[in-house]
């Protein structure tokens, strides 16, 4: 049995097992509040990584041929040749607060995407997403939560554990987004009204 279909069929399962708001609400709450720290994200970028520590190791990352400028010069882009089923691309820029990274956006997307190929859809990378993500932060992920695209509506992916809070969803037919945000900075963030 292909592993994506068993993976899709996971996931459906799972999304009957949406985990209330108020168990949710007090999940965030627990685990932001748990002083257990999960900084570090992929190629070396973490949370809370300095804003010029950013631009530094970008550049050094450019300079080494791992990433480039994405779209219109307003992203991050390195390309995924090898860790998903087709050749992707990941585009990603962070949010600041005083200076530091407290939330990272990502965008997935396969490169040979086209209307006509349902196989490079954002539905079918969004279960290839969660599972590289896995491989990367570990498994845990859950449906949680209603996201509106147009018409259209979805249940995202999450996983939280300690300050590391992770989003999952598809953007466009050709795009899947990650959230990736530090509860505890966004929360002093929130406190300081910004």
């Amino acid at each position: 049995m292909p592993v994506r279909f068993v993976l899709a069929i996971a996931m459906l399962g799972t999304t009957w097992a949406c985990v209330p708001d108020d168990a949710y609400e007090k999940l965030l709450e627990r685990e932001r509040t748990s002083g257990i720290r999960h900084d570090s994200l992929f190629l070396g970028y973490s949370l809370g990584m300095a804003k010029d520590s950013f631009y530094s190791h970008s550049w050094d990352l450019n300079r080494q041929g791992l990433v480039m400028q994405g779209p219109q010069n307003q992203t991050v882009q390195y390309s995924l040749p090898d860790a998903l089923p087709y050749p992707a691309r990941m585009n990603f820029y962070p949010d600041f607060h005083e200076d530091q990274v407290f939330r990272m956006r990502i965008t997935f997307a396969y490169e040979g995407w086209a209307p006509w190929t349902q196989r490079l859809s954002s539905d079918s990378l969004k279960l290839d997403v969660v599972s590289l993500l896995e491989s990367w932060f570990g498994a845990g992920f859950f449906p949680h939560g209603s996201v509106s695209r147009g018409l259209e509506s979805e249940i995202p992916m999450v996983k939280v554990n300690g300050n590391r809070h992770i989003e999952v969803a598809t953007a466009t037919d050709m795009e899947v987004i990650v959230v990736i945000t530090d509860m505890v900075a966004a929360k002093n963030r929130e406190l300081a009204g910004d």
